[in-house]
């Protein structure tokens, strides 16, 4: 089943036990639509597998594609590759969650009622997990005049001589009031 949109959202009520696929095209509006985005553009395609159990939902969303990001170095437009696979079990009602499950599995807990899983938020977090912490071009490849501007701006830094010492005066004011 593909949907070509900026929503992922799963029909749950009605979902066959067994596997089910669904995918999704998501871009700028869909990473637009988180406020204090860090991501300036995308074209990522997201598979998301779903396998219904009896109590839960084994959610499965592989994220492939580019993120365009700004460069901590140049501050020009980045492309990072995406290629992830996070996982997500859905119970309905109150599940108890079991020891044997994997510490780094995330678990959602969803209402009997609920007709749809929206995943917007899981696969944008996930995606701006995978980023790295420091987001620079490969060596020699960030914005040359940038580059120049940054190495003449770092010799201009003021010597101690030059230090601006805001409560200087404040020494002289209790030397004299001590005399």
């Amino acid at each position: 089943m593909d949907k070509l949109n900026q929503d992922i959202v799963i029909p749950i009520k009605g979902l066959p036990y067994g596997e089910s696929s669904f995918r999704f095209e998501i871009g700028e509006p869909f990473f637009q639509a988180f406020e204090n985005t860090q991501i300036k553009d995308a074209d990522c395609s997201v598979r998301v597998t779903v396998i219904r159990h009896q109590t839960l939902l084994e959610v499965v969303c592989a994220v492939t594609g580019f993120v365009v990001v700004e460069c901590d170095r140049c501050l020009e437009d980045l492309t990072l590759k995406v290629d992830i696979e996070p996982r997500l079990t859905v119970g309905f009602g109150s599940v108890d969650v079991d020891d044997d499950t994997e510490s780094d599995e995330d678990i959602v807990v969803v209402d009997h009622t609920q007709r749809d899983l929206d995943l917007n938020q899981f696969v944008y977090d996930y995606v701006c997990l995978s980023l790295p912490l420091v987001k620079v071009h490969p060596e020699g490849k960030c914005n040359p005049e940038m580059l120049r501007y940054l190495s003449e701006s770092g010799g201009n830094e003021s010597s101690e001589s030059e230090t601006v010492r805001p409560f200087e005066g404040l020494k002289d004011l209790l030397e004299s009031k001590n005399n």
